[in-house]
C-alpha cells in the first residue's frame, strides 16, 4: 500500500489537455493521462467517456490498469492554498515548499506532516510550530532545532522528551526547566557561549547531534508514545481507544493496523483515515464512510471498492477519477438494477482468480517503487525492486539538463553527493534562526529524521526498570533503556 503513496517525488511535465507547464508527481514519460487542477477539477471532461465493459475472461486488476492509464488523474493532490505549487497531500498552505501531507501551514520548507505551522523547515510529524528546524514529533514550539518528541519549548535545541522548557541544550526528559545545558543548571552565559560554539557551522551541529544521541541513551525512554489512550497498542497515539497495532492516530477507536489518521472509527489496514469511517484497506481517503481497497478518496464518498482519485461518489466499484457519479462500474454507468445484479458476478469472479479482497498489486501501482512512500519505510535497490516487478524511475534526460543548468548555484550533498540549492526563503529562515545552511539535500534529510522514528512495529518485551510486559515500538536489541508508563512517570519525578 506505501507504493501507492508518492508524497515528496515532484516532476516537471505538461498538462495532456492544455499542454500547460505544471509540477506533478506523475513524471513526463508516465503512461498515465495527467491534467493540471484547472483542467481536472473542471467539467470540461467527463470520466464516463472512458467506461468499459467487463470481461469474464481476464482477470480484473488487468482490466483495470488499462482503464487506470487512460481516465486522467490529477497532477497534484492539494486544494485551497496559495504560492505553494511545490506541495503535495496538502490543503490550506500559504508559501509553502517541498511540504507533504500537511495542512493549514505558512511560509514553511523542507516538511512532511505538519500542521498549523509557520516559518518551519525540515520538520516532521509537528504541529502548532513557529521558527522551529528539524522536528520530529514536536508540538506548539518556538524557535527550537533538532528536537524530538518535545511540546511547550522555546529556545531550546537538540533535546528530547522535553515539556515546557525554556533555553536548553542537550537535555533530555526535562519538564519546566530553564537554562540547562545537558540536564544541568547553567549560567545565560554559558547557554549563549554554547549556542554560539555548536551553530558555528552545520560540521559542528552534526558533531553535537552525535554526541547527544549518546548522552539520550543514558536515560529512560518511554516503552511507546502513547497518551491519553486506553486498551490501544502501537506508537504516537493521542487520545485513542481499541486501537490495536495503530501509529500516528489521534482520537481514534475501534481501529486496526491503521496509519495516519483522526478521528478514525472502525478502519482496518489503512493509511490516511482522517474523519473515516468502516474502511478498509485505503490509502488517503478522508472522511468517507464504508471505503475498500482503494486510494485518493475525496470527502463524502460512500461504498466504494476499488477506486481510485474519485469525489463524492457512491456504489461504484472499479473505478478512476468519478465525480458524484453513482452505481459505476469500469466507469460504465450502470442503473441501481443493473450495478446490484452485475456486482456480485464480479467479486466471485475475483474470488475465482484469488484477487478480491486484495489490494491493487504494486505491479499496476502509477509511481515507481523509489520515489513512494515504500522506499522510505522498507527500502530496495533498483535491482531488488526491479527484480520483483515494480516500477523504478531513473534520472531522466530533462532532470539532468536541468541539474546542469543550475549548476552554478547549487551545491552537492555531503552524504549521496547529488545537486541541490537553497532557495532564498530558505536562507531568510536560517539567518531568523541563527543557524547554519545544511550540507546534505533535502531527501537525505528526510530520511535522516524518518529514521529518528522508531519503525511502525511493536514487539513483546519487558520493562528495563520492573519486567512487566509491555507491547513496545523498541526492539529488544536496541541500546534504548526503556521503561512502562508507570517506571517512566516515576523517573522523571
Amino acid at each position: 500500500m506505501y507504493a501507492y503513496r508518492n508524497e515528496n517525488s515532484y516532476h516537471s511535465r505538461s498538462c495532456d489537455k492544455c499542454d500547460k507547464k505544471i509540477i506533478s508527481i506523475f513524471p513526463a514519460d508516465s503512461p498515465q493521462t495527467v491534467y493540471c487542477q484547472e483542467c481536472w477539477w473542471s467539467d470540461d471532461f467527463d470520466p464516463l467517456t472512458y467506461g468499459q465493459d467487463f470481461d469474464f475472461e481476464r482477470p480484473f486488476f488487468e482490466q483495470y490498469a488499462e482503464l487506470m492509464r487512460k481516465v486522467p488523474m490529477v497532477a497534484m493532490v492539494v486544494g485551497d492554498s496559495e504560492n505553494s505549487d511545490y506541495t503535495n497531500y496538502a490543503m490550506w498552505n500559504k508559501n509553502c515548499y517541498m511540504v507533504s501531507s500537511s495542512d493549514y501551514n505558512q511560509d514553511c520548507l523542507y516538511s512532511t506532516y505538519i500542521f498549523r505551522s509557520s516559518d518551519c523547515a525540515d520538520c516532521t510529524f509537528s504541529s502548532d510550530c513557529e521558527l522551529c528546524y528539524e522536528g520530529v514529533d514536536v508540538k506548539k514550539c518556538y524557535r527550537t532545532a533538532f528536537l524530538q518528541e518535545c511540546s511547550n519549548c522555546s529556545d531550546t535545541f537538540f533535546s528530547y522528551g522535553c515539556k515546557g522548557c525554556q533555553n536548553c541544550i542537550g537535555c533530555v526528559n526535562l519538564r519546566n526547566k530553564n537554562y540547562h545545558l545537558f540536564n544541568k543548571p547553567c549560567s545565560k552565559e554559558e547557554f549563549e557561549e554554547a549556542k554560539v560554539g555548536i551553530f558555528a557551522s552545520y560540521k559542528s551541529a552534526m558533531k553535537f547531534r552525535e554526541e547527544f544521541r549518546k548522552f539520550r541513551l543514558g536515560f529512560p525512554h518511554k516503552f511507546a508514545s502513547i497518551d491519553s489512550s486506553e486498551n490501544s497498542t502501537g506508537d504516537h497515539l493521542t487520545g485513542c481507544k481499541n486501537c490495536e497495532n495503530c501509529f500516528d492516530l489521534v482520537d481514534s477507536q475501534d481501529c486496526q493496523n491503521c496509519i495516519l489518521g483522526i478521528n478514525a472509527k472502525d478502519c482496518t489496514d489503512s493509511i490516511g483515515v482522517p474523519d473515516a469511517e468502516l474502511c478498509h484497506q485505503v490509502v488517503g481517503c478522508p472522511a468517507n464512510y464504508d471505503v475498500k481497497n482503494s486510494m485518493l478518496i475525496w470527502p463524502k464518498s460512500s461504498y466504494l471498492e476499488y477506486c481510485m482519485f474519485t469525489r463524492a461518489s457512491d456504489h461504484c466499484f472499479g473505478c478512476v477519477s468519478l465525480r458524484k457519479n453513482q452505481y459505476c462500474i469500469l466507469n460504465k454507468q450502470c442503473t441501481r438494477e443493473e450495478y446490484e445484479k452485475l456486482l456480485p458476478r464480479i467479486i466471485e469472479h475475483m474470488k475465482a482468480t484469488d484477487e478480491y479482497g486484495q489490494f491493487f498489486p504494486i505491479e499496476i501501482s502509477p509511481f515507481a517503487y523509489n520515489e513512494t512512500a515504500a522506499q522510505d519505510y522498507f527500502p530496495l535497490t533498483r535491482e531488488e525492486a526491479t527484480a520483483q516487478g515494480y516500477g523504478w524511475l531513473d534520472e531522466t534526460a530533462a532532470a539532468a539538463d536541468a541539474k546542469q543548468a543550475r549548476a552554478e548555484n547549487a551545491q552537492t550533498c555531503a552524504a549521496c553527493q547529488s545537486q541541490f540549492r537553497q532557495i532564498k526563503q530558505e536562507q531568510e529562515l536560517y539567518s531568523k534562526l541563527g543557524m547554519p545552511a545544511p550540507s546534505h539535500c533535502f531527501h537525505c534529510r528526510h530520511k535522516a529524521r524518518l529514521a529518528q522514528r522508531n519503525p511502525r512495529q511493536t514487539w513483546e518485551r519487558s520493562c528495563d526498570a520492573c519486567d512487566a510486559q509491555v507491547k513496545s515500538s523498541y526492539s529488544q536489541e536496541r541500546q534504548e533503556q526503556v521503561q512502562c508508563e508507570e517506571c517512566y512517570l516515576t523517573a522523571l519525578n
